[in-house]
């Protein structure tokens, strides 16, 4: 593997797959993403913190066109509540009001 950080050289995009037909989350299909690249791809293209291929149970990817960390869960996550309750957001806002 190459060790320069940061840098897409193109090998990305042999491995960009289209989104899920069925309507379900590129994360749930196992695809992920690297931002450096700008780019969806299969795990193929993608490998461990030892430079080994990723397996379905790798935990760390590392892309590897840019050897920047990628990302295989989404940022915001829609139906997953914090732990806050909802007393807690009620004070919240009221102390927003104040200022």
């Amino acid at each position: 593997m190459n060790k320069d950080k940061g840098i897409c050289k193109g090998q990305c995009k042999e491995h960009k797959v289209r989104k899920p037909r069925d309507g379900s989350s590129r994360y749930l299909s196992g695809q992920v993403r690297c931002q450096i690249c700008g780019v969806f791809m299969s795990r193929e293209a993608c490998h461990d913190r030892e430079d080994r291929p990723a397996t379905e149970d790798t935990i760390d990817l590392y892309c590897n066109c840019c050897n920047c960390m990628v990302r295989s869960r989404p940022r915001n996550k829609p139906g997953i509540k914090s732990n806050k309750t909802q007393e807690e957001y009620d004070q919240l806002k009221e102390l927003r009001k104040k200022y």
